[in-house]
């Protein structure tokens, strides 16, 4: 009798599944109730076998990526911006979704227009919104089942402690500065730009580095800390209006090209991880003024807390912090597969929900501003110089390099265009004080 039950339940939940979604998911959920854990496990894996081996043929696969798209509500019209040249590439979009479709591109399996691409898949979207929207909770499901390896493994592990966070520089930072020094122009700024009464990239970068500048309120003389520096371009600016700078990165080569390029008295480059700058009792309660531009995406929603009593430990009781960092609308544990395999290791762009906590009974927050749509605009100034520099060198890097590094480009300019992703500056005072208020650029 209890057999019967069991194939009879597992009947109607096939039924279920020609239905409606909803009830598919209630009626497996008695299933799985009736049948006990361990006949549960093998069923999944029987389970998870099948659709293996079902997905590795390209007609049953491209017929899955066809049917996502319908459910999810993404306009006939992606398909007039991608096109797959080699069936099998219809399995590792079904299976590895945006990993998938930058690889096939990157291996001339795919080809793909990036930025109308990932306008039309996220704009008004299931997709880009992540919200419950016609289509979206099949759709969300599908996405969640499959990044779910990547999201536990950042869950249960600190993927950015000091020995993880060498990856990106290792990987990304430290690639070599002859693609970077054309691509970011004069600045050596690799943050966003602050394209307000800009005409060019340069003067945008110039203009960032002029808002922090108001936003830390400093004066000549004062000592102030760069946790990230870059190629050491913001600390040369702060440094040409009187202040005191130490710049501190994880990337020997951006520590050695700063040294060689700019040092001079009252700045200098530091190669190490911050959180041993924090924890040296030399520098404690040094600083006048802390600034961080671009770095609290390589922290790590799990170490933010200490990142920001890091900064709270450097600082006078009286000084100010400028964070300029990347913004999530919603928490997300892990990267993007693409970005975190081949662009970044290891970063994760922090949310509100996870940066606040952090910041409470630290900080107060004097100062907020949201200018992502800038960001757009100096994605695209990025890819134009990119462009130039593979024209003119062509064998510097593979042609796979180069279309990986496009790819990379336009599906960040698509997601701040958008305002999916966003450009947050926090100012931040240790302690209550009399403030007229935090200058922003006029």
């Amino acid at each position: 009798q209890e057999v019967k039950a069991r194939a009879s339940l597992a009947l109607r939940c096939w039924c279920c599944l020609c239905s409606t979604w909803p009830d598919f998911v209630q009626c497996a959920m008695g299933f799985c109730c009736r049948v006990g854990v361990p006949v549960l496990v093998v069923l999944a894996a029987l389970v998870a076998g099948v659709f293996q081996y079902v997905l590795q043929q390209p007609e049953y696969a491209e017929q899955a990526v066809r049917k996502l798209v319908t459910v999810g509500g993404i306009p006939e019209s992606i398909w007039d911006h991608i096109q797959v040249v080699d069936k099998s590439a219809w399995s590792d979009i079904i299976t590895k979704l945006n990993l998938g479709i930058a690889e096939g591109y990157m291996h001339g399996k795919i080809n793909v227009d990036p930025l109308p691409f990932f306008l039309t898949l996220m704009n008004g979207t299931a997709v880009g919104t992540r919200r419950k929207e016609e289509g979206g909770a099949l759709l969300g499901f599908i996405v969640k089942l499959l990044n779910l390896p990547n999201d536990l493994a950042a869950m249960m592990i600190n993927m950015q402690t000091r020995e993880r966070s060498t990856r990106v520089t290792k990987q990304h930072y430290d690639a070599g500065n002859d693609l970077y020094e054309v691509m970011l122009g004069p600045s050596m700024s690799y943050t966003c730009a602050y394209w307000k009464n800009a005409s060019n990239l340069d003067q945008a970068q110039q203009n960032k580095f002029n808002l922090i500048y108001r936003k830390l309120e400093a004066s000549p003389g004062m000592k102030v800390v760069d946790l990230g520096m870059g190629w050491g371009t913001a600390a040369a600016y702060m440094n040409d209006n009187g202040l005191d700078v130490t710049g501190v990165s994880l990337s020997e080569q951006q520590v050695k090209w700063a040294s060689e390029h700019l040092t001079k008295p009252g700045l200098r480059f530091i190669w190490s991880d911050y959180r041993d700058h924090c924890e040296d009792p030399k520098y404690k309660g040094t600083y006048d003024r802390v600034y961080s531009i671009g770095m609290l995406e390589h922290v790590g929603y799990k170490n933010l807390a200490p990142f920001f009593k890091c900064v709270k430990a450097l600082l006078k009781p009286d000084g100010l912090a400028v964070i300029h960092t990347i913004g999530e609308p919603d928490f997300v544990p892990a990267s993007d597969p693409f970005l975190d395999t081949y662009i970044f290791p290891g970063a994760v762009i922090p949310a509100l929900s996870s940066v606040m906590p952090a910041v409470e009974d630290l900080f107060i927050v004097e100062d907020f501003q949201n200018f992502g749509y800038d960001y757009a605009k100096t994605l695209a100034a990025w890819h134009e110089n990119s462009k130039k520099f593979f024209a003119a060198n062509p064998a510097a890097y593979t042609p796979e390099f180069q279309r990986m590094w496009e790819y990379y480009l336009k599906m960040c300019e698509a997601l701040f265009e958008l305002r999916i992703n966003q450009l947050w500056h926090f100012v931040l005072s240790p302690r209550p004080a009399i403030r007229k208020g935090i200058s922003r650029q006029s």
